[in-house]
Formats: structure tokens, sequence, C-alpha cells
């Protein structure tokens, strides 16, 4: 039903019928938690400060390739040189959107949104795999959903210093920490470094698309993160004449306290045969960004500069981009958790001649550690060609 109103009487019954069918469905499922916490008879809370947001053990136990120590075996031996874990580690995460509204479009009632399903874990002393399958509504064929693989990874484990990685990922999937991690975001939306694309000479993409990335990674020393990657062009899953390069270092000042920073320098050639580059396209774009966890508050905040050469690289384009956004933990009295969040973001278009911005409030609350619900506000406003456009979401997601 196309609205642009209030909700209709009937609305409001869907809506509260799918909360409350969700609900007793997926509580009475409270036990099951996702695969790393079966494995390790552990909580989700283990690793996640408020799930899918990683804390300091869950940063840790990624970076050792879904391990607690560094190249700790499987306990599972499957053949001579190859092993896996006596729990097979797959985990399935349901996203429902059943109410879904922009100022500028139609009501949507999006019951089932997203669909994934992920494989990983040890395989060997050294070797470590994640595979993920997702369908979502977008992605449309005769079923209604679509199946892609938009993260598959394979991690050779030398020691801690010295990780190589093999992926179709996202540029930045490699870093254990939340400021770039699309995987780790707790809202419907992306930031606006992760979400534009700038002046679009990276295959007119953000640096949330997937490709192809050749990583070496690791802690040198405990409170040193790094990554040097090299990659192609985004949404390009062949790698053509591959020229991106991109340095990440992160330093922990002190447990709670992060500073890092970013540096990605591409070309898109004219022999990738993609529609955006005609001619060869240089760009770069440097961030600094830092990570503040005291008691229940997790706070990031990241600063870019972006810089393509336009459609037919003849000048240079410049915009910049920088968000800063806080999460609030606490328990209710029945033992639920909330998580409230609110972030700002600012970012430029067509070569610093519009000024953006965005406001994300997300109220989400726990009913069990795999299972919670959100409410979402955003609201965009601007000038020149981007409209002001507002939104509410919301969405329930369960992990098993």
């Amino acid at each position: 039903m196309k609205t642009t109103g209030p909700l209709t009487i009937g609305m409001k019954v869907n809506l509260i019928a799918v909360l409350l069918i969700g609900y007793w469905t997926l509580v009475s499922i409270a036990e099951a938690i996702p695969a790393y916490a079966r494995k390790n008879e552990a909580t989700c809370m283990t690793c996640h400060t408020a799930w899918p947001s990683l804390n300091d053990f869950g940063r840790k136990y990624k970076e050792n390739g879904y391990r607690f120590a560094p190249l700790q075996e499987p306990n599972k031996q499957i053949g001579k040189d190859l092993s896996w874990d006596e729990k097979f580690p797959i985990s399935t995460i349901l996203v429902g959107r059943p109410y879904d509204k922009k100022d500028s479009g139609n009501t949507q009632n999006r019951a089932i949104h997203e669909a994934e399903f992920m494989i990983s874990g040890p395989m060997s002393k050294e070797l470590s795999a994640f595979v993920e399958v997702e369908a979502e509504d977008e992605d449309t064929n005769a079923r209604g959903f679509e199946l892609g693989v938009p993260t598959a990874a394979l991690t050779y484990t030398v020691n801690p210093a010295v990780n190589i990685q093999l992926s179709w990922a996202d540029l930045l999937w490699f870093d254990s920490y939340n400021t770039y991690s699309s995987g780790h975001r707790m809202t419907r939306n992306y930031n606006a470094i992760l979400n534009e694309n700038f002046g679009g000479a990276d295959n007119a993409s953000p640096l949330r698309t997937s490709r192809q990335n050749i990583t070496l990674f690791g802690r040198p020393v405990n409170n040193l993160f790094y990554g040097l990657a090299f990659s192609g062009n985004a949404d390009d899953s062949e790698g053509n004449e591959s020229e991106t390069l991109t340095a990440r270092i992160a330093f922990d000042l002190m447990p709670n306290v992060m500073v890092g920073g970013l540096l990605i320098d591409g070309t898109c050639t004219a022999q990738t045969g993609l529609p955006g580059c005609v001619v060869d396209r240089d760009y770069s774009r440097v961030a600094l960004d830092t990570e503040l966890n005291f008691d229940n508050f997790l706070i990031n905040a990241a600063y870019l500069q972006a810089e393509d050469d336009n459609a037919s690289a003849t000048s240079k384009v410049e915009n910049d981009a920088y968000f800063v956004q806080g999460l609030y933990t606490f328990e209710s009295s029945g033992g639920g958790l909330w998580a409230p969040l609110l972030r700002y973001d600012s970012y430029e278009r067509a070569n610093g001649s519009e000024d953006i911005s965005e406001l994300t409030f997300s109220l989400n609350y726990y009913f069990s550690a795999n299972f919670r619900g959100m409410v979402e506000f955003w609201d965009r406003s601007g000038d020149g060609g981007t409209p002001d456009d507002d939104r509410l979401t919301v969405q329930v997601y369960a992990a098993f």
C-alpha cells in the first residue's frame, strides 16, 4: 500500500504482528549462539561490545584467524595436512526490515531483508578461511532474492606479525577495528567515509565495495597493528590491471585508546575495460581515525581527504569527509541490553561545491545475545544537487 502520511491501521497491525512473531520465535532459541561462541563455549559478549561491534578481545580473535591464541591447532583432524573444528563453524544471520520509509519514497514492508551464511575458522595450524554467502531483497531474480559472495578470504599465519591473506572483500576487511569496517557497523546505513565514491575514479564505487586483495597484516608488537594491501579496482571480480596500494596503521596508546592512519593510492586504467575509466584515472584517500572505549562508551571518529582525476583525467577533484559516532550500552532491569548510537557525518561532493551532513540515531535492544531489534532515524541535509531527505527504519537481526 502506498502512503506518504502516517501509518494506516492495517500497516500498524502488520508491523506489530511481525515483531511479536519474530520476538517469540527467536527468544525460544536464545541459547543458539553463533559458531565462534558455540565452538569455544563462550558468550557473544566475549568478543563484542554490542554485536556486531568488536571489543579488544574480539579484535585479537579475528587477527588470530578465529583462534584464542596464535597458531592454535584446530581440534579435529580431517586428513594429514587438513584440520577443522569438531563443531562445524557455520553461522546464519537473518535480517528483517518490517518497516522502512524514506520521506522521498514509499513505505516498504521488507519482512525478510537479508539472509547470510558464514563458514569460517582455522583449517590447520597456519591456515584459516572465511566465506560469506548472502541474499538480499535488492538483488532480485525470479524468486525475489539472488545469492552472492561479498566476502571470501584465505589467510596464512606465519606468526602474529606476519599474516598473508588472499581475499575477495572490501578494501579494509582485514582491519579488526570498527572504524572502517562495514561488517562491524551497528546501523542500517554506512558512515560517509565508507559510503561515498567521492570523485568516482575507483570504478565509481565506495570503499565498502568488494574487490580482489593480496594483504599482509599483523602485530609486530602488541599495541601496533599494520596492514599493506595490493588490490584491484572496486567491484572488478577479475582484478584487471590491479594498481591499488593500501597502507593501514593503528596504534593503541593505551588498552582503550587507538589512533590510526590510512593511505590508499590507486589507478583505474583504460585497460581494465571499466566504464568509468575510458582514460587512466588516479585516485588517493588519506585518513586519520581514532577508537575510544571507556566503560560502556565506544567512540569512533575519522577524517578523510579524497583526490580523484576527473572523468577525462584533465584535472583533480577533491572532496573531504568525516564522521563522529558514539555507542553507549547498558542493561535493562529485565536483563536485556540497550545500545543507543548517535552518529554525525559530514562530506563533500562535486569537488567540494556541495556540503552535506547526515544525522543517524539508532536505538538497539538485545532481547538475547544473538537477537537484536533496532529503530533507526536518519536525516540528510545539504546544498547543491543532493536533496534533503529522512528515513525511519525498523529492523531485527537474529544470529544462530
